[in-house]
């Protein structure tokens, strides 16, 4: 009896079969690779809008009440000319930088936009008058009134309000109108931080000013 021979068609379908499969686990482990880096960029993609959401949903001020100033020799017969804003962050805020704080204000006529600028008073141990203070153009001047954790008047470059913290945020309003706000006139704004909700300001001047501090909102 003759040896058995060899069949080459067997042979090759064998290789073909073993580069077929040689590909597949290469296509595969490709796949996986590329599905695997996607999955840790959505991941980290994921993370940090969760974060940044969380921040701005948290994120806020909380405005405890608006202050004018009425400026000439006997109050009725001047207009507002100063207001002061006393603000703290929403409970759960995170810190509020308030160099990155902008103030809007408008009267239907005219709009300005208050920003910061640079100086830090510290009236944490009281203060005779809050409208002592200068105050010129459009930036607002910043007057901690409690800064346990020294977050305001101890980075003047940044400073930040956070939990605990009351400042007042002080305006000169004949930057929106030359002669100052007068009786009887709409202001409406906002006061909008760098992350998070921005505390509304609206109200209106009385029709009369007969004290010099009057509380508008």
């Amino acid at each position: 009896m003759g040896g058995l021979k060899a069949c080459p068609r067997r042979g090759a379908i064998g290789i073909g079969t073993l580069i077929v499969f040689i590909a597949m686990v290469l296509v595969a482990a490709v796949a996986a690779g590329v599905l695997i880096s996607t999955s840790g960029f959505l991941q980290q993609r994921a993370m940090s809008t969760g974060r940044q959401t969380t921040l701005d949903v948290s994120t806020g001020l909380w405005i405890y009440g608006i202050y004018g100033y009425v400026n000439g020799s006997t109050p009725a017969s001047g207009n507002i000319t100063k207001i002061a804003i006393y603000v703290a962050p929403n409970a759960g805020s995170g810190g509020i930088n308030l160099n990155q704080t902008r103030i809007i204000l408008s009267d239907n006529e005219t709009m300005a936009v208050f920003t910061y600028s640079g100086n830090v008073t510290d009236a944490t141990s009281g203060s005779s008058d809050i409208f002592n203070y200068n105050v010129s153009g459009t930036k607002f001047l910043v007057i901690a009134i409690r800064d346990l954790d020294k977050t305001l008047t101890g980075n003047k470059n940044a400073p930040t309000l956070t939990q605990g913290d009351i400042a007042v945020l002080l305006l000169d309003t004949t930057a929106l109108k030359k002669n100052g706000i007068r009786p009887n006139t709409h202001i409406f704004g906002k006061i909008i931080p760098e992350y998070g909700a921005a505390a509304v300001i609206d109200f209106f001047t009385p029709s009369t000013y007969s004290q010099r501090v009057l509380q508008l909102q």
